[in-house]
Formats: structure tokens, C-alpha cells, sequence
């Protein structure tokens, strides 16, 4: 399994489309509860069709230490999220790729000035099957 990434104002999959708006984002404003949304277009071996696959979306900072937030009780956190993927059964896309689609939504992403990758793990062998770069940047006011 390969996946690209894009991060996007919002991303939906329906009928095995996938809807973006504001798609293609590089950068966030720093320190600012930002909402996002992270499609992904997957490149699938055969044997991943009919499957349901655990991954994970972690954010990491520019040294590869895992972005960290603090909640309302003062308690820090990493950055991320699982989620369950479930591939089609077989290959409906007609063409010489197994494509599929998937979206996911991050409400209230607050990360300090710096440069990020956000990585879409496999979780079954730890693998990082997709990544995107983006820039938090800190606003002038």
C-alpha cells in the first residue's frame, strides 16, 4: 500500500469520489485552532482488496519528534488519530492502478510556529505508507 496526501480545508468521499475544498494546503497560521482534513488516493496490492486496514495519522515536527498539545486540564498530547480503512472488494476502477479514495477530519489542529509532516501509518507493520510536508506559520498581528 502507497497512499499520497493531501491536506485540504475539507474532504469527503462519497460513491467512491473524493469532494475537496481549499485542497493542496501547505501551510496553517501558527497557534490558531485550525480545522483541516487530509484526503488520500491509495495505490492498493491485491492481496489489501476486501480488507479492513488499521491505520494511524500522526504529525510530526521538523526533527521527527511527534508535535505534542496541550488539552483543557493542562495535559499533553500527541497529535493524531486512527482509523479504519476498508478496501472494495475488487478492483472497480477499470484501470492498470487498485485505487481508492479516503478522507478524514481534524478539528482545531493548534501548533506552534514550524515546519511539519504529517504521516499516515500502516498500523499492522508500523510502515509509513504516506506523508505531507506543511509550514505553521505565525501570524504578523
Amino acid at each position: 500500500m502507497n497512499s499520497t496526501l493531501l491536506l485540504c480545508d475539507n474532504a469527503e468521499v462519497h460513491n467512491g469520489r473524493l469532494y475537496l475544498m481549499g485542497g493542496g494546503l501547505t501551510w496553517i497560521w501558527a497557534n490558531f485552532p485550525t480545522p483541516m482534513a487530509v484526503a488520500g488516493l491509495f495505490d492498493l496490492d491485491p492481496s489489501e482488496l476486501g480488507r479492513e486496514i488499521q491505520v494511524s495519522i500522526r504529525i510530526f515536527q521538523e526533527d521527527g519528534t511527534p508535535a505534542m498539545g496541550t488539552d483543557s486540564g493542562g495535559n499533553p498530547f500527541e497529535y493524531g488519530f486512527s482509523d479504519k480503512i476498508v478496501t472494495p472488494a475488487s478492483d472497480a476502477t477499470h484501470d492498470a492502478e487498485l485505487d481508492f479514495v479516503w478522507s478524514a477530519k481534524w478539528f482545531g489542529l493548534t501548533l506552534a510556529p514550524g515546519v511539519y509532516q504529517m504521516r499516515l501509518i500502516n498500523d499492522e507493520n508500523g510502515e509509513t505508507v504516506g506523508q505531507q510536508h506543511f509550514t505553521a506559520y505565525a501570524s504578523n498581528n
